[in-house]
């Protein structure tokens, strides 16, 4: 019995490392914008084509000096030669910088697609399973989609998929909470329980919706810690375990 309580604690604290680990690529992610590194390469790959064409024509140019060198015997060809030779060198060093830069950012790309295809792996589909069973009490047949960012994007209804932000603004702030509530059971299963904080989260929800909304959060809080932060007294008050702050500002 103790080995395998040992062996929980062990794979507990290597999945805590794991998920460390997960977060600083994350924030590595985060700190670079793909879309600017996929300018930048563009722009480098036509620097790299102008710098192979301006090598060719250097080497055009020589080899058409040394031919008439040849022919003629001197003539001062020879020095225009050697610059030539020159500015040849220049863009073959030109052109390798230029390709090793654009490389550098071509592998930049392809480790924050990495890291983003991870934390989706992770993260988004795990969340996506448990987000999916308390939307679809909230909007039966709804389909959840999030984004790389982790975030709820869209919905997908009876085959048509709405972005979050063309939605009502009470059917925002439901899924808004929904989604953190799915979060918040993806760490209680992995054995790393969090105290969900609700800050006024439902100002914008009618009757029906408000009494479904926390019918979920009263189940939620018979597995996890729920605080409910509200001036809304009259919406939450059948809710237990409330502390009344009053006085004077």
């Amino acid at each position: 019995m103790a080995s395998l309580d040992d062996a929980l604690r062990d794979a507990r604290q290597q999945e805590a490392a794991a998920l460390v680990n997960l977060q600083d690529a994350e924030r590595a992610a985060t700190a670079h914008d793909v879309a600017t590194i996929e300018r930048q390469i563009g722009l480098l790959d036509k620097r790299v084509e102008v710098a192979r064409a301006q090598r060719t024509d250097l080497e055009k140019v020589i080899a058409g000096l040394e031919a008439r060198i040849e022919a003629e015997g001197g003539k001062g060809l020879a020095d225009r030669a050697a610059v030539a030779r020159e500015e040849a060198d220049a863009a073959a060093t030109n052109l390798a910088r230029v390709t090793q830069e654009a490389e550098t950012l071509k592998l930049l790309r392809d480790m924050l697609e990495s890291a983003r295809a991870e934390t989706s792996r992770t993260f988004v589909g795990p969340v996506a399973r448990r987000a999916r069973r308390h939307i679809e009490r909230l909007l039966p047949g709804a389909n959840p989609g999030f984004g790389d960012d982790l975030g709820l994007a869209s919905i997908a209804r009876g085959g048509l998929g709405e972005s979050c932000g063309d939605l009502s603004r009470g059917t925002q702030e439901q899924l808004a909470v929904l989604t953190r509530l799915a979060f918040a059971d993806m760490l209680l299963e992995q054995g790393m329980p969090v105290s969900l904080i609700l800050d006024d989260p439902l100002v914008y929800s009618y009757d029906t919706r408000l009494d479904l909304m926390t019918e979920i959060l009263t189940e939620a809080a018979t597995r996890m810690q729920i605080i409910l932060l509200t001036c809304s007294d009259r919406a939450f008050r059948h809710l237990g375990n409330r502390i009344s702050l009053t006085g004077d500002r």
